[in-house]
C-alpha cells in the first residue's frame, strides 16, 4: 500500500488539474451551444488591455499561421513582421490543424498534455523532497497547484483598496496560482512541470554516468525556456546557483549542458527581439513598472515568512534537489527584477519549492494534522471560489472573444476561403478573433501585438460607428492602414448605414451574412 500511495497523490494532482483546467472550456462551449453561437477557443481570465481572451487568441493566431506557412508571423498587424517563429506548444496545435485535426482541437490536447506535464512534475518534486510522508506529499502538491494568496482573496471579496490596487494584488495571486496558467495559458504551466522534471533529472544525471537522465534533463531545461523564457532564466539561474554550491569537477558537463540547452531559446527569443519588428514591438509594449511594494509584501511576505521555518543550512554535499529547493524563490525573484518584460511572470512557479518548505515547516513546529489541512484549505479555496465565481459571471457577459454569432462565423469563413488576399480591418475587440479564425492578419487586434493599440483601437470604432470626420478623412484612414477587406461583425451592424456613405468609392464588393458584413476594397 505504501508503494501505491505516491501514485495515488499524482493520479489526484491530475484528477483535480484537469478538473479546473476544462472547467472554462465546458463552461464556455455550454453558453456558446445555449445562445447557438461557436466557441473560439479563448479561455483565460486576464487578457492585454483589458481584451478578453486576446492572448488565448494569439497562441491559436500563431498555431494558424504555424499549419499553413511552417513558421508563425505577427497577425495583429499589417506589413511589419515575417515568417519567424516556432514554439513547441503552438506548432503543436498547428502540425495538428496542417494535419486536419483541427485548431482548437490542437489546443484542447495540448492542455490536456500540460495538465499531465504540470501534475506529474509537481507530484514527483514533492515526492522526492517529502520522501515517507504521503500525507505531507498530498498537501505539498494542494498547495504547489492551488495555492491563491490570503491577500488576493481578501482584498478581491471584500473589495479592498482602490481599483488598480486590487488588480496588482489579483495579478500577483494569480501569477503564484500554478493551476490558473490552465486557463488559457497553456506554455507557461507546462514551463513550470517542466522545471521540476529538469532538475530531477539532472540530480539522477550527477549521481553517476546516466546519459539518458543527462538527456532527458537538457531536453526538458530546452523546452522549458523556450515556451516561456522567464522559467527559463530561473532554471539558469538555479543552475549557476547549484555550479557555485557544488564546485565538482566531475559535474562540470552535466551542469555547461545545462545551462547550454536554456541559453539557446532564450538567445532565439533575443534575435527575435532585434531582428523583427513586430517582435521588437512587442518587447516594447511589454516593459512596464513592477508591482507596488506594498502589493509583494502583501502577496509574497507572508508566504516566504511561513517558508522560512522549513529552511535548513544547505551543504555542499546535499542532493542536488534539495540544493535546488532553496535557490529556486531566491532565483524567481532575481528574475523579477533582470527581466522587464511583463516581471510578474517571474512568479510562475514559485509556489513549487514554497509548498515544500511550507510543509516541512508545519512539520518541524509539530503542527496537528487537522489544523495542517485547514490551513490547507484557507490557503486554497476562498481563493479558488473567486476565480471560478469570476469566470462564470465574465463567461455569461457575452464578450466576442469567448464565442461568436453565427453570422460573424459565416463571414469569418468566407473570408478564410474565399476572399481575395490582404489584411483586414475590424472593430475591436472583435478584431482579435480574425487571425485565428481566417489566418489573415488585422490592423489592431492585440494590446501587445498591434502598434499603438489603444490609439488604432479608438480610431477603428469610430469608423465602424460613422464617426471618423468627413468621408473624405474616412477613405483616407482606410487607405491608410493597408487593408483590403473590412469586417464588422453583429455587433457594429449599426453603423453600417454612415460606413457605406463614407466609404462608398472605396468600396467594391459587398458581401453580406446577416447581420455580419464583409466589404472588399477596389485596388490601389
Amino acid at each position: 500500500m505504501a508503494r501505491r500511495l505516491p501514485s495515488a497523490v499524482a493520479a489526484a494532482a491530475v484528477l483535480a488539474l484537469a478538473a479546473w483546467a476544462f472547467f472554462p472550456v465546458v463552461l464556455l462551449v455550454a453558453h456558446a451551444s445555449a445562445i447557438h453561437a461557436s466557441w473560439t477557443g479563448a479561455d483565460g481570465l486576464i487578457g492585454a488591455d483589458g481584451v478578453l481572451g486576446a492572448d488565448q487568441l494569439q497562441y491559436l493566431a500563431w498555431a494558424r499561421s504555424i499549419a499553413d506557412h511552417g513558421l508563425a508571423a505577427d497577425l495583429f498587424t499589417l506589413g511589419r513582421s515575417g515568417h519567424v517563429y516556432l514554439e513547441p506548444a503552438s506548432g503543436f496545435a498547428g502540425g495538428l490543424a496542417a494535419l486536419g485535426g483541427g485548431l482548437i482541437t490542437g489546443y484542447l490536447i495540448v492542455k490536456a498534455i500540460a495538465v499531465l506535464v504540470l501534475a506529474g512534475g509537481a507530484a514527483a518534486w514533492c515526492r522526492r523532497l517529502l520522501p515517507g510522508r504521503p500525507g505531507g506529499q498530498l498537501a505539498a502538491v494542494a498547495l504547489a497547484l492551488f495555492t491563491v494568496t490570503p491577500a488576493t482573496a481578501l482584498v478581491n471579496w471584500l473589495q479592498l483598496g482602490s481599483a488598480r490596487f486590487r488588480f496588482d494584488v489579483y495579478l500577483a495571486g494569480d501569477e503564484l496560482l500554478a493551476a490558473t496558467k490552465l486557463w488559457g495559458y497553456v506554455p507557461a504551466a507546462l514551463s513550470v512541470g517542466l522545471m521540476c522534471i529538469a532538475l530531477l533529472g539532472l540530480e539522477h544525471a550527477v549521481r553517476g554516468p546516466r546519459r539518458a537522465a543527462l538527456s532527458l534533463a537538457a531536453a526538458t531545461a530546452l523546452l522549458c525556456a523556450w515556451l516561456h523564457p522567464w522559467q527559463g532564466i530561473t532554471l539558469g539561474l538555479i543552475v549557476i546557483g547549484l555550479s557555485v554550491l557544488r564546485r565538482r569537477r566531475a559535474e562540470a558537463g552535466a551542469l555547461t549542458l545545462m545551462l547550454v540547452a536554456v541559453a539557446l531559446p532564450l538567445a532565439y527569443y533575443g534575435l527575435l527581439e532585434h531582428g523583427d519588428a513586430a517582435w521588437r514591438m512587442a518587447a516594447h509594449n511589454e516593459q512596464g513598472p513592477r508591482l507596488p511594494a506594498t502589493v509583494l509584501l502583501a502577496c509574497l511576505g507572508p508566504l516566504v515568512v511561513l517558508a522560512l521555518a522549513g529552511l535548513r543550512r544547505v551543504r555542499a554535499d546535499d542532493p542536488v534537489a534539495e540544493q535546488a529547493l532553496i535557490l529556486w524563490v531566491p532565483a524567481g525573484l532575481a528574475t523579477y527584477w533582470i527581466n522587464g518584460a511583463f516581471a510578474t511572470h517571474a512568479f510562475e512557479g514559485l509556489m513549487v519549492p514554497l509548498a515544500v518548505l511550507l510543509v516541512r515547516g508545519a512539520t518541524r513546529m509539530r503542527l496537528p494534522g487537522p489544523l495542517g489541512w485547514l490551513c490547507v484549505l484557507a490557503l486554497t479555496v476562498p481563493g479558488l471560489a473567486y476565480d471560478a465565481r469570476k469566470f462564470v459571471r465574465t463567461s455569461r457577459s457575452g464578450l466576442v472573444q469567448y464565442a461568436l454569432p453565427r453570422p460573424d462565423v459565416d463571414a469569418l469563413r468566407w473570408i478564410a476561403d474565399h476572399a481575395p488576399p490582404g489584411g483586414v480591418l475590424a472593430p475591436a475587440p472583435f478584431a482579435a478573433v480574425v487571425p485565428s479564425q481566417t489566418g489573415r492578419a488585422v490592423w489592431v487586434g492585440h494590446g501587445d501585438w498591434s502598434p499603438h493599440y489603444p490609439v488604432r483601437a479608438r480610431q477603428v470604432d469610430r469608423l465602424f460607428a460613422g464617426q471618423l470626420g468627413s468621408p473624405a478623412s474616412a477613405r483616407a484612414f482606410v487607405r491608410a492602414t493597408g487593408a483590403r477587406l473590412l469586417i464588422a461583425d453583429c455587433d457594429h451592424v449599426h453603423g453600417e448605414p454612415a460606413l457605406t456613405r463614407a466609404l462608398g468609392p472605396l468600396i467594391a464588393q459587398v458581401h453580406r451574412f446577416g447581420c455580419a458584413r464583409v466589404d472588399v476594397l477596389r485596388g490601389r
